[in-house]
């Protein structure tokens, strides 16, 4: 299982200010996916935990879930049903129950879903962070045999900011300025934070700055082909 860190340095004036003025950091991460899916909060470390060194770590460890809460800006996804996967596997929500299950016929580096009950669910993934399993984001999946196909993304972006936003929560647009980074090449990056100039990483191409209500959508959830009709077919 592949571990991934990503650490925050800021100085110890600039946590001070930090925690004095009540900024947590946030947190979300990126996937590959067809059709229209929005991203959630991954995770936050409220003020009292920031650092002069704040250490985020994650590992390819995985949870699939279904949900009967709406796609949109703002709204808390609650899971109705959570399933451990590894890359590869396909959920099948069950007809009549809503259920979920796992099975190896999904497509290599992805978390496939297969809806073949007749009613709307919002699915998505949920990736352990800083030693818990948080959703990172939330796509609309039809019924009666309606696919969806996810791929993890070894991205993710930082934000500071004063607002109070539980993890798994639809964010659309940047609450504040952030740092967008990519972890594609290295399983470590460094960055540094200051309070008036933001987000650097000494010059560093794997980082890029982003403003205040940037869309979120664009910046984090990278579209692909589509393979769902595929997985459709499978089940008639």
């Amino acid at each position: 299982m592949s571990t991934f860190t990503t650490t925050v340095n800021i100085s110890p004036d600039d946590v001070k200010i930090l925690k004095a003025e009540g900024y947590s950091l946030y947190g979300f991460k990126s996937v590959s996916a067809s059709g229209d899916g929005s991203p959630t909060v991954w995770f936050h470390l409220p003020a009292e935990k920031l650092l002069t060194k704040t250490k985020i770590t994650w590992q390819e460890d995985f949870q699939a879930y279904n949900s009967t809460s709406t796609v949109a800006p703002q709204v808390l996804i609650e899971a109705s049903n959570t399933i451990k996967v590894d890359l590869g596997q396909l959920v099948t929500i069950e007809e009549g129950s809503g259920n979920i299950t796992k099975s190896k016929n999904g497509y290599p580096g992805t978390v496939s879903f297969l809806n073949e009950d007749k009613q709307r669910f919002t699915i998505g993934i949920n990736q352990l962070v800083n030693g818990k399993s948080n959703i990172l984001c939330a796509f609309p999946i039809l019924g009666a045999g309606s696919a969806r196909v996810i791929t993890p993304i070894t991205k993710i972006a930082l934000i500071f900011s004063t607002e109070k936003i539980e993890t798994a929560t639809v964010i659309t647009k940047a609450m504040s300025a952030g740092a967008f980074i990519d972890l594609t090449d290295s399983d470590s990056r460094d960055v540094d934070y200051t309070v008036n100039e933001g987000w650097e990483a000494d010059g560093g191409t794997w980082l890029q700055n982003f403003n205040a209500y940037t869309d979120l959508k664009k910046l984090l959830i990278e579209n692909t082909s589509s393979r769902e009709k595929e997985l459709s077919e499978r089940s008639k």
